[in-house]
């Protein structure tokens, strides 16, 4: 499996014309294509909107990807798109498979997704990806276990370079107690020290999911 993370940054005071076109045009598009959208949020400052899209393989990608542009409804819509989206960011990822009742065929945890959700965008050092998916099998996803902490995506970029991770809570007041509770428990505690020296840079967007079916 092969996902793509989309990152666009829509113009000021647009967001709701973006999630309508979304919900009403792009989405049902998609679906009809057989392109799986696997999730979509919208960051807590309405300023970006995140999606994750899952494919078979980098040639399913590919085709679905081209029948999507060439598609006369894209057609119809595509300059709206155009006039609301200021930029895009999109990177493929490598979703990764680590929990016995984790969704196979999409990817995401908890597909009811919370209502607030942070995605986690670490960059690793050169070289120490597979040293770090080890300490974070070994010790985070116990950890936010332990702590209440639903998991709902693990992946890694094509290029080995970032740790693309997405965790969810019922609320801020949950959010504040549940990573207290995970700061404080054993297995941070054991790694804590570790963790900064492997990880160059991190980015973390709060957001809230978008329904879409």
């Amino acid at each position: 499996m092969l996902s793509e993370l989309r990152i666009v940054t829509i113009n000021k005071g647009k967001m709701d014309d973006w999630v309508d076109l979304f919900r009403e045009r792009v989405a049902p598009l998609a679906r009809r294509l057989d392109i799986n959208i696997t999730g979509a949020w919208v960051d807590e400052e309405r300023e970006r909107f995140i999606q994750i899209r899952s494919f078979a393989d980098a040639d399913d990608m590919a085709s679905k990807r081209a029948r999507f542009v060439a598609n006369q409804e894209w057609r119809a819509i595509e300059r709206r798109v155009l006039d609301l989206a200021a930029q895009q960011e999109i990177v493929q990822i490598q979703p990764i498979w680590y929990f016995d009742d984790w969704d196979n065929n999409h990817g995401l945890l908890a597909m009811d997704h919370c209502p607030i959700a942070q995605l986690r965008m670490y960059t690793v050092n050169k070289g120490t990806l597979a040293d770090w998916e080890d300490l974070y099998v070994r010790y985070e996803i116990p950890g936010h276990r332990t702590a209440g902490i639903p998991l709902e995506w693990l992946s890694h970029d094509l290029e080995e370079e970032r740790f693309i991770w997405i965790r969810a809570f019922q609320n801020k007041w949950d959010m504040e107690a549940a990573q207290d509770r995970f700061h404080r428990g054993p297995d941070w505690q054991a790694i804590k020290d570790r963790v900064p020296t492997m990880i160059a840079n991190s980015q973390v967007i709060l957001m809230n999911p978008v329904e879409f079916e």
